[in-house]
């Protein structure tokens, strides 16, 4: 009987592990703003889903690491890709200075993670079992950038 039950629900996983990931690519981090403790950075995201079916994102695991300190967190992407599309996001970053002098920062490098929700009721019900939760690894790096004329950190939906 359990051999039964656990072929039903892998014959669905299989199925459903043939939509391909999301796909990340990192475009830059500018700083928004300075403050007596902390700066606070923007990291801008291109994603593009290849798949014919929209994927919910539900998760974004990341740590950025500079010369002046490094950030960890985890934010909640609330977000659904369109079908066959490309969208634009920001992750916010806070370096946190504790109100002493610090270097520019001169350099960045970001390694994170994005768990995402396949599209249908049997990968839902999956995924809120724990047996089917789909992620993606991203990471980048590059040079730091001047307080721009940026948005906040965080896009308003």
């Amino acid at each position: 009987m359990v051999v039964r039950l656990l072929a039903l629900l892998l014959f669905p996983a299989l199925l459903i592990g043939c939509t391909s990931n999301p796909e990340i690519r990192v475009s830059g981090m500018d700083k928004v703003s300075a403050g007596p403790t902390a700066d606070e950075y923007v990291l801008h995201l291109d994603l593009r889903n290849p798949n014919d079916n929209p994927i919910v994102l539900d998760r974004w695991i990341y740590q950025v690491t500079t010369n002046a300190g490094t950030w960890n967190n985890e934010w909640i992407a609330s977000r659904t890709l369109p079908a066959r599309s490309i969208t634009f996001d920001s992750l916010p970053v806070v370096i946190r200075h504790e109100g002493t002098a610090t270097a520019a920062i001169t350099s960045w490098r970001v390694n994170g993670n994005l768990r995402y929700l396949l599209p249908g009721q049997m990968a839902e019900t999956l995924f809120d079992l724990g047996v089917s939760r789909p992620d993606v690894d991203f990471s980048a790096s590059g040079d730091a950038t001047q307080i721009g004329v940026q948005a906040p950190a965080v896009n308003r939906r």
